[in-house]
């Protein structure tokens, strides 16, 4: 664990810049070393750095005296779940390692479901795992538990933690107030539950206070609770300096109803798309980018390089509350996906619909666009059966040559039926005289999410010699290594609480 130590930093920091553009700063230590210190050559700030170098680096070795009379630092609360068993132990810490870091969601999910907690030896290795690994931090937090928590108030590289397991605060009040950046955030949500108008008070005191970074989570933050008393807020929010605080209040505008922010994308969105009573969609893309879109979050320009009139549409049509086009075309969604688009916008209109199926979490529009060329983050939206059997049909229509984003998206382990439909995609290829390696990548993706119980049919692929069977027998280890990792942590004895 990195102890913080200005004095190092501030020495590193002079080395790096280099001694002309960056002297290092007195030394503030008193007593012998501080006397030491300052005996140090000044004619020569190169050699005054390395000096002060050497003198850091043997009292950083040396340690420190515990002070006399210091309080001992509070102990974690007890876990009362058992922990998992030692071979799993041994096999989470194979994995933090690096030997098979992919499999480590499924090791998390298969110990949460059997009621375990992580083992204390491995939390600091699960929590640098974490600190880059945003999609497991929650799983983590769970598992880590009360000892989790604790460790991660020693280390400020482990805060990420406290934002999502801090539990009830004694004093939310207090905590927000003179608490760290982690401590306030998991303060103000445990208050917004509370009180959502106060909580947002609150924040609005310590506004100008707060750095860019931190006032973009903040008004995520005020996602749950959501009232219609946020509206003034955010749309204050609207006219913040930092695009990135900017970016996030229209996010939330977007997802409050009846908002002037809504209303406001709703009118541009029917000025955008309309039935031309033929049965198709008529496209007329905004004119121009006017102050006002602007300030709504949608850009003057493409960075991609898109067509400004192409840029626009899409941007509104995302921003639309799906329920608008209902209203314009009277139709369902499955009716209204499947009106003909002028080619040139067709992209443009398909790509904002589907981008707001995702922001706001629709099914129904998830569905009617998943089958018509809409990008796979649709299957994020649909109930994992249903993705599954989305992905089978599509494998089973056109085989496993452009399956392996919609395979990324579907939750794992697969049902058997979305797993047979991979093998019998493999197999075809296999018979057609395809080489291998052109499917690596969904391979590699059926490692991970085929059912283990699937091993005997694998089995059967690898027969003979060739370089398809060894592909298939490498398929079929990897599955036995996922079966005997899962029943390491469901078979073993698990060992008590402690």
């Amino acid at each position: 664990m990195r102890v913080a130590d200005p004095v190092w930093d501030d020495l590193v920091s002079a080395a790096l810049v280099g001694t002309g553009r960056r002297r290092a700063a007195e030394w503030p230590a008193e007593g012998a070393l501080g006397e030491l210190a300052a005996r140090v050559d000044r004619t020569d700030e190169a050699v005054r750095l390395l000096d002060l170098a050497a003198i850091v680096m043997v009292h950083r070795r040396a340690g420190r005296r515990a002070p006399a009379g210091a309080p001992p630092e509070p102990c974690a609360e007890v876990d009362p779940r058992p922990s998992v068993p030692e071979s799993a132990r041994v096999r989470l810490r194979i994995l933090l390692e690096g030997d098979g870091m992919d499999f480590l969601p499924e090791w998390l999910a298969v110990a949460r479901t059997a009621g375990l907690r992580a083992p204390e030896s491995e939390l600091p290795g699960l929590l640098t795992a974490a600190r880059s690994r945003t999609d497991l931090r929650a799983i983590v937090a769970e598992l880590a538990g009360p000892r989790g928590r604790w460790l991660a108030g020693l280390n400020p590289e482990w805060a990420w933690l406290t934002r999502i397991a801090a539990g009830d605060p004694d004093d939310p009040i207090d905590l927000w107030r003179h608490g760290r950046f982690g401590e306030r955030l998991a303060a103000f949500a445990v208050l917004r539950a509370a009180d959502p108008d106060a909580a947002r008070e609150l924040l609005a005191r310590t506004w100008r206070a707060e750095p860019a970074e931190d006032r973009a989570v903040f008004v995520e933050a005020l996602g749950t609770g959501a009232t219609a008393g946020d509206e003034a807020f955010l749309e204050a929010a609207l006219d913040d300096r930092a695009k990135v605080v900017r970016v996030a209040a229209a996010r939330r505008l977007g997802a409050l109803p009846g908002s002037a922010f809504v209303a406001r994308m709703s009118a541009r969105g029917r000025a955008c798309l309309r039935p031309d009573g033929a049965g198709r969609v008529l496209v007329v893309p905004p004119g121009e980018c006017d102050e006002a879109m602007l300030r709504d979050g949608i850009d003057r320009s493409s960075p991609t390089g898109r067509e400004d009139h192409s840029w626009w549409l899409g941007e509104v049509v995302a921003a639309t509350p799906l329920s608008v086009w209902r209203e314009v075309f009277g139709a369902s969604p499955e009716e209204i996906a499947a009106r003909a688009l002028p080619r040139r916008f067709a992209e443009d209109v398909r790509e904002g619909w589907a981008r707001a199926a995702v922001l706001q979490r629709d099914v129904d529009w998830a569905r009617a666009l998943a089958g018509r060329g809409a990008p796979t983050r649709l299957l994020t939206v649909l109930p994992p059966a249903e993705c599954a059997d989305h992905v089978a049909r599509h494998i089973a229509e056109h085989g496993l040559s452009e399956a392996l984003q919609l395979l990324t998206n579907c939750p794992t382990p697969w049902p058997v039926s979305l797993g047979d439909a991979v093998l019998d995609a493999f197999a075809t290829a296999a018979g057609s005289g395809a080489y291998p390696w052109s499917f690596s990548g969904a391979r590699d993706v059926a490692g991970r999410g085929l059912d283990p119980s699937l091993v005997t049919r694998v089995d059967g692929l690898a027969e003979g010699d060739g370089e398809w069977p060894k592909a298939f027998r490498a398929l079929a280890e990897t599955l036995r290594y996922r079966a005997g990792m899962r029943r390491e942590i469901l078979d073993g004895e698990p060992r008590s609480a402690r």
